[in-house]
């Protein structure tokens, strides 16, 4: 059985050579679309205190105070997967994190 992501869930995952192994957190997967993909956002360290930032609530499973910069945003293949991270967010993290996305796509909300 493959691994399918749902949206909100945060998954470690392997990027390959490129990058080093992460946690991301998943906002659109479809098992139906022709490309076997996932969108995520990245989960890092590093913070600069743009409009493209959040910052995200202490976890017991991330090590450091750790941030989502939208501009991160890639599509991932489902065989990147490793393997589910023990927890989520709260749905008001998620709402930062979307508002995030829509400034940084320059998308208006209605």
């Amino acid at each position: 059985m493959k691994t399918v992501p749902q949206r909100g869930e945060v998954w470690f995952i392997d990027l390959g050579l490129v990058a080093k192994p992460r946690y991301a957190l998943v906002l659109a997967a479809k098992c139906d679309a022709r490309l076997a993909l996932a969108s995520v956002v990245l989960i890092t360290t590093q913070f600069d205190g743009t409009a493209y930032e959040v910052p995200l609530p202490r976890v017991r499973w991330l090590r450091e105070q750790s941030y989502i910069n939208v501009q991160s945003i890639q599509p991932v293949k489902f065989t990147e997967f490793v393997r589910k991270a023990p927890g989520t967010f709260d749905i008001d993290v998620t709402r930062e994190i979307e508002a995030a996305l829509k400034r940084w796509l320059g998308i208006e909300a209605p």
